[in-house]
């Protein structure tokens, strides 16, 4: 209990932020920089003032370093400059405002939200072509392929976001219970029943030596968890399922799809209902993953960004070796997923961070012109290390930097690692039908009633291809 004490206090108190970004509550801190600079006049062209929308984050650093380069860019373009840290979803709260006076310029959305897909579907969002395309070579496939949607008032496809950092989905595990085994990370299987199956003799094991606790998986199952959804697709993937093709056209009902995704839910299904995942993963929000393996609950969590680990990252004094040692030496990333089912290499599902400017935004021109600024490889890569690694920079180059090659960091190391694999985005962007498929939660639901009513993985899976083409239909004449 000590143990589990010790770490709450430690995580919670990083995390509180997070936990008031889930609560829905809108504004959080307000930053003007409408003011005078030390042997300056105030900024020009104050009739032209930019709003910005930025997500309140529990890193303290990625907050001071947007609202430097907010000030740097006003100084040297003369246009004041609004910065306001919002909480909960901000694309829900563009879609609810009518007015354009209440309407940002810019504004960072949630990593991966479909909503984002349905405000260019609905022609809400503005076009930010001409900002990507002059540099888009510096972009990852990946990061264009995440931020090309299809618009139905425009009748085109076109860069309606802007990536600003990329998450990938991580595993982490705890190294001592392996050391007292005798085992090491190599020992760990690559392919991937073998390495589920390790897993599970590693928990077996601790548990014939009296660590009862260890529940062994911390994956959440809770249908209206982001990070859920999330581990539920890449799962697919590891089962070598595709949704859509690379052109948009509907896959899932494919044998060898199909096959896949009946495979899926058996498979977490049987985790579950075999005790391997805690029973309360069914509720969990998104940070009680994070909560449950830092109480040592699990050895094993699966989770998008490197925030498990951060939260252990302190400076190196006296006071903080036990933390330090935890970070450095205890928690460990794994640098790559393991083969899927038929042997090849699994591509990663990443999410991306990104700025969209609202289609009857007051000053686009200006928007366009501070996100042109924000693209400039060195001001990006202020903005992602200073943040300390929660996501990586969408730009390939960028993780060439000592930051990113750190050989004293393991997790840093890791998901550079892991990013420099097969990576691929959420389907939003390649089927319009995919924001409804994930609001009306088909896979969770679909999981849910394998595990709580006992519904066969067959039919399940056969009920979730149904639906989802009865969603297509309507997305399919645009």
């Amino acid at each position: 209990m000590r143990n589990r004490a010790n770490f709450l206090l430690i995580f919670l108190t990083g995390l509180l932020a997070v936990l008031i970004s889930y609560s829905g509550y809108l504004v959080q801190v307000s930053s003007n920089f409408d003011h005078n600079y030390p042997g300056e006049s105030s900024p020009k062209n104050k009739e032209k003032s930019l709003i910005i929308w930025w997500t309140q984050a529990y890193v303290s650093g990625r907050e001071t370093v947007i609202s430097q380069l907010i000030r740097e860019w006003e100084k040297s373009s003369g246009i004041n400059t609004t910065l306001l840290f919002k909480s909960g979803a901000i694309d829900k709260q563009i879609d609810s405002v009518i007015s354009p006076e209440s309407l940002p310029d810019i504004a960072e959305v949630p990593i991966s939200s479909p909503l984002t897909s349905q405000l260019v579907w609905e022609g809400k969002l503005a076009d930010t072509s001409d900002v990507i395309e002059p540099i888009q070579d510096l972009f990852s496939p990946a990061a264009l392929e995440g931020s090309n949607y299809p618009n139905r008032t425009a009748y085109r496809r076109s860069f309606y976001a802007i990536p600003i950092g990329m998450t990938t989905y991580n595993i982490h595990y705890w190294k001592p219970y392996l050391d007292r085994l005798g085992l090491t990370q190599s020992d760990i299987p690559q392919d991937w029943r073998g390495f589920w199956k390790f897993w599970k003799d590693v928990r077996d094991q601790l548990h014939q030596l009296g660590e009862e606790e260890i529940a062994n998986f911390c994956i959440p199952l809770n249908k209206d968890s982001s990070e859920a959804r999330a581990i539920f697709m890449q799962f697919l993937r590891s089962h070598n399922v595709r949704i859509f093709d690379d052109q948009g056209g509907f896959i899932l009902d494919y044998p060898e799809n199909r096959r896949g995704l009946i495979d899926t839910l058996s498979e977490l299904s049987s985790f579950y209902q075999d005790g391997y995942i805690p029973p309360s993963a069914m509720s969990w929000s998104n940070s009680d993953n994070n909560i449950q393996f830092l109480d040592r609950q699990c050895l094993l969590v699966i989770n998008g960004t490197l925030s498990i680990p951060l939260t252990q990252q302190q400076p190196d004094n006296p006071y903080t070796q036990k933390v330090r040692n935890r970070y450095f030496d205890e928690i460990a990333t794994l640098e790559s997923w393991p083969r899927t089912v038929n042997g090849t290499p699994v591509e990663i599902l990443v999410g991306f961070r990104r700025l969209v400017i609202p289609a009857n935004a007051n000053n686009s021109a200006a928007a366009k012109s501070f996100l042109a600024y924000l693209l400039q490889p060195e001001n990006l890569q202020r903005l992602v290390e200073q943040g300390k690694g929660r996501t990586l920079p969408p730009m390939p180059k960028l993780l060439n930097t000592p930051f990113w090659q750190n050989p004293n960091d393991p997790h840093l190391a890791a998901v550079n690692s892991l990013s420099k694999g097969k990576i691929y985005p959420y389907p939003d962007p390649i089927h319009p039908s995919y924001m409804e498929i994930s609001r009306e939660r088909i896979f969770g639901n679909t999981l849910e009633s394998v595990i709580r009513d006992g519904v066969s993985p067959k039919v399940a899976a056969d009920d979730a291809i149904a639906r989802i083409k009865e969603i297509i239909v309507q997305y399919d004449q645009w």
